[in-house]
């Protein structure tokens, strides 16, 4: 290796201070649709995350010293620069001597309680506009259908249960589905009675993975209908009553 330091590609895109150390990078989730990230072996991936907070500490200008950065990291597995380097993560640059302190934070102790004072400030700022848009919303219930209120009434729930998420699988369902949910219920509750230690299923997963089809009522046999059924087989088989007639 040549160079003695590089640098973290596109790194403009991930800082959100250009004049002095930031305590905060920019870390977009679209990282993860990445597909040369994707293809990284798991400690690589750490390794990238750590090295683009080194590069907010060092103007973007890293030593390419593998021991160095580990201990700056917390890395326990050896880095290696080289496969990031072919993936487009960072890229080698030119020693130019005395440009920066590269061991030192470019902020200073003063600096850096300006700037977290600064933040602070500005997360005070937008919190009374949080607190009344927490308040406005505090005293809103939401609202549900009737058939579904009528479910959640009947269902076993418990605090753990998210009535939200329980009403987006309901409304996905189809009349005869709801029907079928709601009918079941009494025999799902006669079941966890007769159960030790049984904590009920979750509502949603209930109605979306259709447990109460385990618990649909069942049929009421019909004798009569059952007699005629087979009596009408045994005149058709020639059996039986009517075995005699066709001899």
């Amino acid at each position: 290796m040549t160079a003695r330091y590089f640098s973290v590609v596109n790194y403009d895109q991930q800082q959100h201070y250009k004049d002095r150390g930031p305590t905060w990078i920019k870390l977009y989730n679209r990282l993860l649709d990445d597909y040369a990230f994707a293809m990284q072996p798991d400690a690589a991936k750490w390794h990238l995350i750590g090295i683009f907070l080194i590069a907010s500490r060092h103007h973007n200008r890293i030593p390419a010293d593998p021991v160095w950065l580990a201990r700056q990291i917390g890395a326990t597995a050896a880095i290696e620069l080289e496969p990031l380097e072919r993936a487009g993560f960072i890229a080698w640059i030119e020693d130019v001597g005395g440009a920066f302190d590269l061991f030192a934070n470019p902020a200073s102790p003063e600096e850096r309680k300006e700037e977290k004072k600064r933040e602070d400030q500005t997360l005070l700022s937008g919190l009374p506009d949080l607190l009344g848009i927490c308040g406005q919303d505090a005293g809103k219930k939401k609202t549900y259908p009737d058939d579904f209120e009528t479910f959640w009434k009947s269902y076993p729930t418990d605090p753990l249960m998210s009535k939200a998420k329980a009403f987006d699988q309901w409304r996905r369902m189809t009349a005869a589905d709801k029907c079928a949910a709601q009918a079941a219920i009494p025999a799902f509750r006669d079941f966890i009675k007769r159960q030790i230690n049984y904590r009920t299923v979750h509502a949603q997963r209930y109605l979306s993975e259709r447990r109460y089809e385990g618990f649909a009522a069942k049929p009421e046999v019909d004798v009569q209908a059952i007699a005629a059924a087979r009596d009408r087989a045994d005149r058709l088989m020639k059996r039986g009553k009517y075995a005699e007639k066709y001899e």
